[in-house]
């Protein structure tokens, strides 16, 4: 089946960043990482801008800076700025101001330096003198300016002040209706940044402090650390920053100081912003802080605060992936990974080039409804079946650790309890690498049959933490599911698809030729891909003779999420699933100590289909499975076991379904799906064999070996087809 896997951040980091224009098949004109206007400016390397550009560039964005004023007529800002913003630059020694500007938005035009969001605009707001300082009321107003304006997403702040009334209600006022803030930290080379803490204790998730880096991304020594404000604080390069002036249209200066490290901020939050313009300041403020590179002590820091600004990992997906395939973009969230398509349905995936084709390009939301395109293939590992020492030592662990107790004539009790110690079974992890967390070994797991036969015809079974089919496999005084690895194609696979369920069956023998058993069982397999379901069985058996018998069971499987073994949610899951099946099994024995067994059973499915999954309108569903073989006991010593059996797995042999696969977003971000009709039945059969030979050496030690051999269609490359051989050593202590 396909195994649900989670993404990393690896992965994570490499799905295709695509805005709503890369959506739509346009490619954005990138600068050249080779080029001089990109190596100039050192910063734009350290903070990992280059990756962004392929899908924004900051283009809508309205960044207003409080500073000195910008220098509008040079070459790096034509085009860059916004109306209503105050034009010139004052005679500060260099043009702060204009530099500042210049590190958000320089142009892209082959000279000089380029901005960190090179299409955004610039309002710029006057509020400092020539000294570079900016009186309280000054800044006040020039926040307050910013704020009244509905274009303005970003507010940076980088003159030199004292905090205080009115400029720190500004500030907070700001920040409260919906502005981002970004201030710098200060260069006094104190522990803590001399905005004060009634201030940035009110940004509530909207505002940000930066610190200053060397080009070893070593916090320079006259920049204020993060101290008490480590959770707004984050930093960015500002030693010997070049940056465009005001000394002429074509002049560029050199600065150092949080002043130049604060704007490398505002441009990546520009850029964020442009990709996906619903983004709250709090939103992006946290994608910035989640993605910075640690630096300094393990996480949040009272130097570095969340570390170095990292543009590339900001705007790449972040806290999962999900899928829409209606309605507004990410609006449904589903889960892209978090569905196991198992049993009847593992083949179609592999199979299935239509489908492949279709999913390559699949229309993907970040837990910010951020879209990404990302080939949705890649994220479905198809579960190799084939049977694993784990299998195998798992079913041998439940034959070696099990107490049989006899309560009466007509009662009797087993218990097992499965080791918790892991170190027990650590040689698995690479026999097994499905097994990620061990979870199937590790738990304590407990394990209670119970059974009654009376004289008067009835019996019950009673079963806690046993397989699904387990009760209603039984051949002679064998349990097929007990002795085979693949025992569910042999009988009652349409019990469940788990591997622990609670079970209770009743029968009823009217003669000596006639009975009749009623079953049912309960499966909540959390740790296995969340499977859950109920089943009910009503099962007649006819022996015309003592050697031989032929039983006609009719069954109902109801899984609640689930189907035919898939897990309970994500881009393929379903509502719940509702099947229906008939099996006619047949048993004979021979020479008292083998008996022969074959069953046929066939499915019809009905599937409720899930809102915002890939796949929706599903036909009735027809799958089948059969099996056959020879079981026997005691043959060539007292109480050993063997067997042969050849089957066929559940597999769906007839039913489509369409697949949805959002694949863009229009003007008003609305979903765009391809939607197409694809065939679930698989062309060509499985056919596994596998054999058998237990014995018990002495009182305390067992021996065994299984073979199994699986022959599977040309077209399938993942199920491991071919020969795999186990031989077992137990002790009882």
């Amino acid at each position: 089946m396909v195994r649900a896997m989670k993404f990393k951040s690896v992965f994570l980091q490499a799905i295709s960043i695509a805005c709503l224009l890369g959506l739509s098949g346009q490619t954005l004109a990138q600068p050249d990482p080779a080029s001089q206007e990109f190596l100039k400016q050192y910063g734009l390397q350290i903070v990992n801008v280059f990756p962004a550009w392929s899908s924004t560039t900051g283009s809508g964005i309205v960044v207003a800076t409080l500073d000195s004023g910008v220098n509008t007529s040079h070459v790096e800002m034509v085009g860059r700025i916004a109306a209503g913003g105050d034009v010139g630059d004052v005679d500060d020694g260099g043009g702060h101001g204009t530099s500042v500007a210049g590190i958000i938005a320089a142009n892209f035009n082959g000279q000089g330096i380029i901005g960190v969001a090179y299409d955004a605009s610039i309002l710029p707001i006057r509020v400092a003198d020539s000294n570079r300082f900016a009186s309280s009321n000054s800044a006040a107003a020039g926040f307050n300016r910013a704020a009244a304006r509905s274009d303005v997403r970003v507010i940076t702040y980088t003159a030199g002040t004292i905090f205080s009334e009115p400029q720190n209600s500004a500030i907070i006022n700001a920040v409260k209706v919906g502005k981002l803030v970004v201030i710098r930290a200060g260069n006094d080379g104190q522990a803590n940044p001399d905005i004060p803490p009634s201030v940035y204790n009110q940004f509530n998730g909207g505002g940000i402090i930066v610190g200053g880096t060397g080009q070893n991304s070593t916090l320079l020594d006259m920049s204020n650390r993060a101290g008490g404000a480590a959770a707004v604080y984050m930093v960015a390069p500002g030693l010997s920053i070049h940056a465009p002036g005001n000394r002429g249209n074509t002049s560029y200066v050199t600065w150092t100081g949080t002043s130049v490290a604060t704007p490398h901020v505002a441009g990546a939050a520009a850029l964020i912003l442009a990709q996906n313009p619903e983004l709250t300041s709090q939103q992006v403020v946290e994608i910035l802080f989640n993605s910075a590179t640690d630096l300094g002590a393990p996480g949040v820091d009272p130097i570095y605060g969340h570390g170095m600004l990292n543009v590339g990992a900001a705007l790449a997906a972040q806290g999962g992936v999900g899928s829409s395939s209606g309605g507004s973009g990410g609006g449904l969230g589903v889960g892209i990974a978090a569905l196991a398509v198992g049993g009847g349905l593992a083949y179609f995936w592999n199979e299935n080039e239509k489908a492949k084709k279709e999913l390559e390009k699949t229309l993907v939301f970040d837990k910010y409804n951020r879209p990404y395109i990302m080939n949705l293939n890649q994220t479905l590992n198809v579960q190799n079946s084939t049977p694993t020492l784990f299998n195998v030592m798992n079913m041998f662990d439940r034959q070696t650790r099990t107490v049989d107790v006899s309560m009466s004539d007509n009662l009797s009790l087993s218990l097992h309890t499965r080791t918790t110690n892991p170190a027990d079974y650590v040689f698995l992890k690479d026999s097994d690498p499905f097994l990620e967390n061990y979870d199937e070994v590790r738990d304590s797991d407990l394990s209670m049959k119970m059974a009654g036969n009376f004289n008067s015809g009835f019996s019950f079974n009673l079963q806690h933490n046993y397989t699904p089919s387990s009760g209603f496999d039984m051949v002679g005084n064998l349990s097929l599911s007990e002795n085979f690895i693949w025992a569910s194609s042999y009988g009652s696979q349409y019990m469940g698809f788990g591997n622990r369920s609670d079970n209770v069956s009743m029968g009823y023998k009217t003669s000596e030729k006639l009975s009749f058993q009623l079953g049912a069982n309960r499966l909540n397999s959390n740790r296995l891909n969340g499977l859950s379901s109920e089943a009910v069985m009503l099962q007649g058996s006819y022996s015309p003779t003592e050697k031989m018998s032929v039983s006609l069971r009719v069954n109902n499987l109801f899984e609640d999420g689930n189907l035919l073994g898939g897990a309970s949610s994500g881009a393929f899951s379903v509502a719940n699933a509702n099947t229906t099946a008939i099996g006619l099994t047949g048993q004979y024995r021979m020479f008292d100590k083998f008996s022969l067994f074959g069953s046929f059973t066939e499915g019809f499915t009905g599937v409720k289909q899930q809102q915002g999954s890939f796949l929706q309108g599903f036909s009735a569903l027809r799958s089948y499975s059969w099996g056959t073989g020879i079981i026997g006991k005691s043959l060539f010593r007292y109480n050993d076991r063997a067997g042969l059996a050849v089957s066929s797995p559940l597999r769906i042999s007839n039913g489509s379904a369409d697949l949805l696969v959002p694949q863009s977003l229009d003007s008003q971000r609305n979903v765009i799906n391809s939607r197409t009709r694809v065939s679930l039945a698989p062309e060509g059969r499985e056919i596994d064999l596998e054999a058998f030979y237990r014995m018990d050496l002495n009182h305390r030690t067992q021996i065994g070996t299984t073979l199994t051999y699986r022959d599977t269609p040309e077209t399938t490359s993942y199920v491991g087809k071919g020969l795999s051989v186990f031989t077992t050593v137990g002790l009882r202590f």
